[in-house]
């Protein structure tokens, strides 16, 4: 049920995104992408930060199941965006490892999944996921970034069309590793 929903909220972020015109072992450490120069801006809410590029616009709470929406406005088609899903688990003792199998069985269902991958830096933990989802005659590229952390998932997920991805992938990918949860 929970996955449903998380599959709708993801259509929805995606629909908003389009403008209408008429285990540990052997897992490899990443670095962290280090972003800290005048074009990055912090945002800091009571439970996380993220450092925004200046190019990139920030909608705080723009539906009540997304925390945070970060897109950039360039005149086309669809607005390539960053939002943030904070679900809380209750008291549920699953582990991220149980959590990323469930949401991958889900999501497996409808988009392909290239890459799911255990990051580990000396600051945090989180799995990061890559894949492609057929949307409307588009092809959809989202990469995420689950994170675990007192009984609440945060899910951070970077939206574009696939042919464009590589274009913005570097700038998402540094505000999505600057992403803390407190």
């Amino acid at each position: 049920m929970k996955t449903k929903f998380l599959l709708l909220l993801l259509i929805g972020v995606i629909t908003a995104s389009c403008k209408n015109e008429s285990s540990r072992a052997g897992i490899p450490a990443q670095p962290e992408i280090s972003i800290d120069n005048p074009d990055f801006k912090e945002i800091k809410k009571n439970n996380y930060s993220i450092k925004v590029h200046k190019d990139w616009m920030v909608d705080l709470n723009p539906l009540s199941e997304i925390d945070l929406y970060i897109y950039i406005d360039l005149e086309d088609e669809f607005t390539e965006n960053i939002n943030l899903l904070i679900r809380e688990l209750g008291t549920s003792e699953m582990t991220l490892d149980e959590i990323v199998e469930t949401e991958r069985a889900d999501l497996e269902t409808q988009a392909t999944i290239t890459s799911s991958e255990r990051i580990i830096t000396p600051n945090k933990e989180y799995q990061r996921i890559i894949m492609s989802f057929p949307f409307y005659g588009e092809d959809l590229k989202f990469l995420q970034h689950y994170f675990l952390k007192d009984s609440k998932l945060y899910i951070l997920t970077f939206t574009s069309l696939e042919r464009d991805f590589n274009r913005y992938e570097k700038v998402a990918e540094q505000i999505m590793q600057s992403f803390k949860v407190k």
